[in-house]
């Protein structure tokens, strides 16, 4: 029978404890990493795309028939584009009735004003237009001025003559042949034409004072008159407010009655710089502020081809608004993002923005370290159930 020798062994640990080592050393390297290492905290919304200047609405302010329509749903309209243009014969009466009123009443006044200042008779040039007034206030001054002149005219020849009667008689007064009392009657007579004269004459320059007067309140009242139905006549034509594409043309019926107010068409401003208006929630709120980067991702074109664009939230609602969900009305802050670079790949030209697109939006909040970022659930957690009574 084999005697069995029990021999004794030491151990393998070297490698153990080396694995060992290796991992204690990695898991603390990765601790020391994650503890300065940052990662930005984001906060996420969805977004449309608008352009700075708001959607344009082209409306009728007095209304009217509509004459023609100059342009269709999608055409890229320029600035000052004649886009509409309404029944006009009625405002185009209107006008031409208050101008020809304004041109007589400026023509009257021209012709007081020479009256009044004994000055030549000249007309403005506005008045020049309208040839049948400037003829008739001619011929009224020159019959008015040939009035007084023979009226003026006949008193200065009894004045003449009373003078001459008086002047033969006074010496005839020193000799005693006549009684004062008949050089006083001269004398008064002479005072009495004088008078009469200066009377005349003053009549005439009131009497077209005060013509003047009630001339100079028509032409006010009629050129405000003018200004209006002027307006009236320029709102008949509808032009674009600003570079844009027409969207939501209401009224397509030549001849069809246009409400005054009413919308007619859109115009979506493209000219303008392009914000992205996104809906965050009152949960993110807090880590949001005017300032800071955000990345926004067009739905219409793929991210991981086409790339992303940079911006700088601008605005913030001061309260929430309400949005209707299928779960009912959720309160949302309006958040705005100016567009300030594209980082798109070679495809580039391949992208058109337009207003009305859907993005998603990426709001640069702050950095965190991973550690407080892995952390965090535990944290939270253990908050949570220490205030737990």
């Amino acid at each position: 029978m084999t005697d069995y020798q029990y021999t004794p062994t030491k151990p393998k640990v070297g490698k153990s404890r080396v694995s060992i080592w290796i991992a204690l050393i990695g898991i603390v390297v990765l601790l020391v990493w994650a503890s300065f290492a940052k990662i930005d905290q984001v906060t996420r919304a969805k977004a449309n795309v608008i352009a700075s200047d708001r959607t344009q609405q082209i409306q009728a302010v007095e209304g009217g028939v509509l004459k023609e329509l100059l342009v269709a749903e999608g055409d890229d309209v320029k600035k000052e584009q004649l886009l509409v243009i309404l029944e006009e014969e009625r405002a185009q009466a209107s006008v031409a009735n208050s101008a020809t009123k304004v041109a007589a009443l400026e023509a009257k006044l021209a012709r007081l004003n020479a009256e009044i200042f004994n000055s030549p008779l000249v007309f403005p040039d506005s008045v020049q237009k309208y040839p049948e007034y400037v003829i008739n206030q001619k011929q009224l001054y020159n019959r008015r001025r040939e009035a007084i002149n023979q009226d003026v005219a006949s008193l200065e020849k009894m004045l003449v003559l009373a003078r001459k009667e008086l002047r033969m008689n006074e010496p005839l007064l020193e000799k005693g042949d006549i009684s004062q009392v008949d050089v006083i009657k001269l004398r008064r007579q002479v005072a009495d034409i004088e008078a009469e004269i200066t009377n005349k004459r003053n009549k005439y320059f009131e009497e077209a004072q005060t013509e003047k007067t009630s001339a100079e309140e028509e032409l006010q009242a009629e050129r405000e008159k003018f200004r209006d139905v002027s307006q009236v006549l320029e709102e008949k034509k509808l032009f674009a407010p600003t570079d844009g594409k027409v969207n939501n043309i209401n009224i397509t019926t030549i001849g069809g009655v246009v409400q005054p107010g009413e919308v007619i068409m859109e115009i979506l401003p493209t000219s303008s710089d392009l914000i992205v208006e996104a809906k965050v929630s009152p949960v993110d709120i807090a880590n949001v502020i005017e300032g800071q980067e955000a990345t926004v991702k067009l739905d219409a074109y793929d991210y991981s081809i086409f790339g992303a664009m940079n911006g700088e939230v601008v605005y913030i609602s001061p309260d929430t608004l309400m949005e209707k969900t299928p779960n009912g009305e959720q309160p949302y802050y309006r958040v705005q993002i100016r567009i300030l670079g594209a980082e798109f790949s070679d495809k580039s030209d391949e992208i058109v923005i337009k207003p009305g697109m859907t993005a998603s939006v990426d709001i640069k909040a702050r950095e965190r370290t991973v550690l407080s970022y892995l952390t965090k659930p535990i944290t939270k957690t253990l908050a949570e159930g220490l205030g737990e009574k």
